[in-house]
């Protein structure tokens, strides 16, 4: 029987939803704005040039500390509604004979991506101020300290981001508006978050796959463990290795085969 959705309902779920990307964007901001604050004080002979600079310098310890600090305030908040992190965020068990299939997967995903936007730049589809804003973006991550790389997008980033755009925000859309459309909206927060015009795009389909998975396994840590493996392939693999991203493609519909035919066997039980 197909649920019935109100006009009431589902401006109600936006409106929560894009409270829930406020926060996230409040905190950022405030995180942001104190560090520089506290730069300017210890260096007050520096321009804004390079209290810039230092910043960008800053950009994975910052980035830990919004995550951290986000995941403080969803949980401060799932208590003040007298219910957990847990359970707003949907950090259920699930399957576990998938862990090693949504690893692969998330390798995959990096190196299909990788593959297809390479394709694109060469290609020239892409204006220049779009390639150089994307290759800004990942300038301190690559010159980060290995272990620093590894806890900011191996760690907080994937469970900040799961718990915000997966959790709460996906969690809550879906409770007033049909799945497709609930992952629809939560990809399009969660790549508006992440900011260059590239990073958009294939964030969006990112988005997707990940709500997929959130949806489909009612938790959100398959999606936690696809996007861990997908940050420390981007982070580590230092490129495309161009055997293994043509590879990527059919491994990738292999695996979400898998998964759906796992599921639609249950159903069928």
């Amino acid at each position: 029987m197909e649920k019935n959705y109100s006009p009431r309902g589902v401006i109600l779920s936006l409106s929560k939803a894009i409270l829930y990307f406020g926060l996230w964007l409040v905190l950022q901001i405030l995180v942001v704005n104190l560090a520089y604050s506290i730069l300017a004080i210890r260096f007050p002979g520096a321009d804004s040039y390079q209290l810039t600079e230092m910043m960008d310098g800053l950009s994975i310890v910052l980035n830990i500390m919004v995550g951290i600090l986000t995941v403080i305030t969803v949980a401060i908040i799932a208590k003040l509604r007298k219910s957990s992190l847990s359970h707003c965020a949907e950090i259920n068990k699930y399957p576990g004979q998938f862990t090693l299939t949504l690893l692969i997967m998330g390798v995959a995903a990096a190196y299909a991506i990788m593959l297809i936007f390479t394709l694109l730049e060469m290609s020239g589809i892409f204006p220049d101020n779009w390639i150089e804003a994307q290759e800004q973006n990942y300038a301190d991550l690559y010159t980060a300290d290995p272990f620093m790389q590894f806890i900011s997008v191996g760690f907080v980033a994937p469970v900040m981001e799961e718990i915000l755009f997966r959790g709460c925000i996906l969690g809550t859309l879906k409770k007033e508006m049909h799945p497709w459309i609930a992952i629809a909206v939560s990809s399009v927060l969660f790549a508006v978050a992440h900011g260059t015009p590239i990073g958009i795009i294939y964030t969006l389909a990112l988005g997707v796959v990940m709500g997929w998975l959130t949806v489909t396994f009612k938790s959100i840590v398959p999606s936690i463990l696809f996007h861990a493996a997908y940050n420390c392939t981007v982070a580590y693999s230092g490129g495309v290795s161009l055997v293994i991203a043509i590879l990527s493609l059919p491994i990738l519909a292999f695996e979400i085969y898998s998964i759906k035919n796992y599921f639609n066997r249950g159903k069928e039980e």
